[in-house]
Formats: structure tokens, sequence, C-alpha cells
């Protein structure tokens, strides 16, 4: 047994001894930093590949909807069962509305539609016909979002941030009719969306400089 262990060692040593006679590359000749830039743009951004225009009778069939998202119209293919998460994130490649629980229990699916908190998970995608749908990159068609995404910023709204477009979007749909909220108003705004790094603290500070950079306190 002594003998295999001084064996493996010597295998390990003899490995390091060789590799240090390569070069190995630098981390700033990788191209790996802007491939992964490059690639979460491209991705965030609603690019809905040529789909052909279906119609049917049939009330279970697949079919074509128009879809407002963050202020463009979108034709995309769906089947009366799909859920608007699913269109969203799968279809479209707008992947800051998570999908966690699929069940309608953490909030991280949230988005606006017509400017009131939904989650995502439980919202047939037909259902979004002829509405305004808001998603968390649609921050630049909405001057709420877009305050809010700036105070996540500012005040440390998130720490992995995971949870923080559905998190906006509630927040969002509370400053729309509350431009002055109070802490127990955004507490009740905000019950639906679960953080599990725990950061309520600074998220209930980010909703709050928000409304004050939008000028409701």
């Amino acid at each position: 047994m002594l003998k295999g262990s001084a064996t493996a060692a010597a295998a390990v040593v003899g490995a390091s001894v060789a590799m240090k006679g390569m070069k190995l590359p630098r981390m700033e000749d990788s191209s790996s930093t802007t491939t992964s830039t490059t690639s979460y743009t491209v991705t965030n951004t609603a690019t809905v590949p040529p789909q052909a225009m279906i119609t049917t009778t049939d009330p279970f069939g697949e079919r074509t909807v128009t879809l407002n998202v963050n202020g463009t119209n979108y034709n995309v293919n769906v089947w009366p069962r799909t859920m608007l998460v699913d269109v969203l994130r799968e279809s479209m490649g707008l992947i800051a509305t998570k999908r966690p629980c699929n069940r309608n229990e953490c909030g991280a699916c949230t988005v606006l539609i017509d400017n009131k908190a939904y989650e995502s998970c439980n919202f047939l995608a037909i259902r979004a016909q002829g509405h305004k749908i808001i998603t968390g990159e649609g921050g630049a068609a909405d001057p709420v979002v877009s305050a809010l995404q700036q105070a996540w910023v500012t005040a440390d709204g998130g720490q992995c941030t995971y949870c923080g477009p559905g998190q906006i979007s509630s927040a969002a749909a509370l400053l729309k009719v509350n431009t002055n909220p109070s802490i127990d108003d955004i507490k009740a705004a905000l019950s639906g969306n679960l953080c599990r790094c725990g950061n309520y603290t600074h998220i209930i500070n980010a909703v709050q400089l928000a409304a004050t950079n939008l000028g409701g306190a």
C-alpha cells in the first residue's frame, strides 16, 4: 500500500514538473469574458426568429399570437397551455424573468402586465394578447422600472440579484399607484417575492430611494 502511495505521489510530482515547462495562456489573452458578455447581451434582447404564421380552428392547437413586450410587438407561436414565462424565456430569450419554483410561490417570474404585477409561470401566454408586458429587460421602456433598477444598484438591493427582476416588477406595480409608500406598504407589495439571500432591508431601502428619485417622497 505504501508502495502504491509513493508511486502516485511521484506521478503527481512528475506532472507538476512537466507543467512548469508549459506556457499557460494569460488570463487577459482569453476571449471567454468577451464571449460571455456578448452572449449575455444577445440573450437578453428579444429577438424572435421568423416563424410561420399559424391559424387554427382547433381550440387545443398551436397558434400565432402577438405580444407587446417592452414596447415592441412580437409574433410568437404558442399552445393554449403555454405559460407566459416559457414564451419570454424560451421563445424570446428574455431570461431576466426566472422560473425557480414554477408553481406561483416564489415571485421570481413576476412581470408587469398593464402596470400590475403577475407571476408569469401562472399566466397563460394567450391571455397576454392585447396587453402591455414589461420584463426585467424593459427599463428603457418604463421610467419607474428604470428608476428601481438604478436604486437597486445604489442601495445594494441585490446580493446575487437572482430575485431582482421579480422584486423590481412588484415594486414598480406599487410605485405606479403609490408614489410615497411606507415601509409596511413596501413589505405588503413584495410579500410574494422571496429572497434567498435575505437582503430584505436593502430591498426596502432601494424601493424608498426609487420613490424619492421619482419625486414621490
